[in-house]
C-alpha cells in the first residue's frame, strides 16, 4: 500500500477510494500502521489524519 507514502497525510476515504477496500478495512491498514509507528493519527473534528511524519519533516526541510 502506497497511500501514506503520496502525500504527508491521508485519511480512511483516501485509502478506501485509491485502494478499493472497505472503509472497516481501510481504518484497520492505517491503525496499523500508526501502531508499527510509520503514521500518527490526529484528530480534528469529526475527521481522523493519519500523518506521516518522517515525510513532513523532509518536506519541511529547506
Amino acid at each position: 500500500m502506497t497511500i501514506p507514502f503520496k502525500h504527508p497525510y491521508t485519511r480512511i476515504e483516501y485509502v478506501v477510494d485509491e485502494v478499493g477496500v472497505s472503509r472497516q478495512t481501510a481504518g484497520k491498514y492505517l491503525n496499523e500502521l500508526e501502531a508499527s509507528g510509520l503514521l500518527k493519527k490526529m484528530k480534528v473534528g469529526l475527521n481522523n489524519y493519519y500523518i506521516n511524519g518522517p515525510l513532513v519533516q523532509l518536506l519541511a526541510k529547506p
